[in-house]
Parts: C-alpha cells; sequence; structure tokens
C-alpha cells in the first residue's frame, strides 16, 4: 500500500489477500461474489454480491453498521476478508480510496500536500495540475496554508484533491460529504459528478438525497447483504415512491436499523 501521512490515500495491492485479482472485465471495473467477512461471531459482510459498471458513479448506502465502510476497507486490502472473490477490471494503480476522516501531515501547505500525493502515485501528472485540482476542490483561497489548522471539512477537501490528482479509474469515496456544509456539499457533490464522466465512483453515504442526485446505480446494505443493486430510477419505477421512501422501505422491511 502506498501512503502518505495517516491513511492520506491508498492503493490495491493484490499481495494483501489472494482473492483480489486483475482480471479483463469487459463492462465492469469490479465483481464481488459472495464475500463474507466475520470479527468473530459478528458477519460484517454476509455473502455480499456486487457489480459496478465503468463510467458510472455508484452510490452505496444503509444504515450505520450496514457493512459499507467494512467492504472500502477490503477492496484495498486494510482488512482481510473470510471468503469470497474481487475481481478489478482496471490496473490496481489506478484504484484509489478517500477514507471518511483524511489526515495530513500538518506542517505542510495545501499545495505542498497535493505534490506530495502526486509524486507517489501520479509522477507522470503534470505538476501544472497541481493548482487546477485544489482550485476544483474549492481551496485555492487556501492553496499556500499548512494544513494543521484546517476544519474537517476543508481535510475533505484536500482528500479529494489527493486522489483526483492521481487521475484514477476507479474511485472510492468514503462519506465525503459527511463534514461539508450545504454550500460545500454542492460543490463536492458536483465535482464527484464530474469525475463520473472521466473514471467511476463508488460513493458510500448516508446521505440518500446525494445518491439520488448524482449517483447511475445504487446499491442498498443492509446487516451485510445486498438488499436491492441497479439502476436509481429503476427502483423508484419498481416501488411507485421516491428513492429515499422505498430505500426506508426496504430496509424496514428487512428489519433494518433506523436509518441516520
Amino acid at each position: 500500500m502506498c501512503t502518505t501521512s495517516s491513511c492520506l490515500f491508498a492503493r490495491i495491492k493484490k499481495l494483501n489477500s489472494s482473492l483480489l485479482t486483475e482480471v479483463c472485465l469487459m463492462d465492469q471495473v469490479l465483481r464481488i461474489s459472495a464475500l463474507h467477512k466475520d470479527f468473530g461471531s459478528t458477519k460484517a459482510i454476509n455473502g455480499l454480491d456486487l457489480e459496478i459498471e465503468r463510467g458510472t458513479v455508484h452510490g452505496l448506502v444503509g444504515p450505520n453498521g450496514a457493512g459499507k465502510t467494512t467492504m472500502l476497507s477490503i477492496l484495498v486490502g486494510l482488512r482481510q476478508e473470510t471468503s469470497g472473490a474481487i475481481e478489478f477490471g482496471v490496473p490496481s494503480s489506478k484504484i484509489m480510496l478517500l477514507p471518511d476522516t483524511p489526515e495530513f501531515f500538518p506542517f505542510l501547505t495545501t499545495r505542498e500536500t497535493v505534490d506530495l500525493a502526486r509524486s507517489a502515485t501520479a509522477d507522470d501528472v503534470s505538476a501544472d495540475m497541481i493548482d487546477q485540482v485544489i482550485s476544483e476542490v474549492g481551496l485555492h483561497d487556501a492553496i499556500d496554508r499548512k494544513v494543521g489548522g484546517f476544519s474537517r471539512g476543508m481535510k475533505q477537501r484536500l482528500g479529494l484533491a489527493t486522489t483526483v490528482i492521481a487521475q484514477p479509474d476507479l474511485l472510492l469515496l468514503d462519506e465525503p460529504c459527511s463534514a461539508l456544509d450545504p454550500l460545500g456539499r454542492r460543490e463536492v457533490l458536483n465535482l464527484v459528478k464530474t469525475l463520473g464522466t472521466k473514471s467511476t465512483v463508488l460513493l458510500s453515504t448516508h446521505l440518500l438525497s446525494d445518491v439520488e442526485s448524482i449517483c447511475d446505480t445504487v446499491t442498498v446494505m443492509n446487516k451485510g447483504r445486498s438488499l436491492y443493486s441497479g439502476s436509481v430510477n429503476d427502483l423508484q419505477r419498481e416501488v411507485g415512491e421516491s428513492f429515499e421512501g422505498a430505500v426506508l422501505r426496504m430496509l424496514d422491511s428487512d428489519g433494518g436499523a433506523l436509518y441516520e
């Protein structure tokens, strides 16, 4: 795994798991089959199947404890799955993760932090891209500020910049808008939507409205299982109500915890 600072970003390492493989998938960037992850007697992931199409923004929703973050951590080798198979249709070097609480070297500036990420993950990317990426995430006014005094929301934006600079083919985002105000959320969602035209995005979130506004497809998780995986629009048509209403009804029928 390639990292700078404390969990600044992560790359896939196939050596972390014998079940993580790169294959030639025609239409998918990721295929998960019968995935299980046990913590003692607790089944965090319980037979999960998932396919993600190329060039889409895919939402991953569910209550706390549904297994979303556990699944993402398995994908980047931070945790070892108990059983199952994970296949990637893109090179492992082009898969990036942004954790929900990114941390950085406090003595570096915004520009230096993004440049460090660029040199570690994408040294073939021009340094001229640094200012552009920082502006895209709304941190241009803080480009020469040390990041030690950044708010959590600013760190989320900076985390996006450190992953975007690598020009990933598959971008994994764990709750990227959780610390942002409404304006910041809108800006980040617009950026994620734009990223979806250049690569594939897997987005974990509690915010159902965010999924409805930018995601092409969605997986609804509960108790480590997939209750639905498919088009956001198809889900609404199948149940004849709003996306939020459909998800809440599905979780309620499954005996899920209250959505937070």
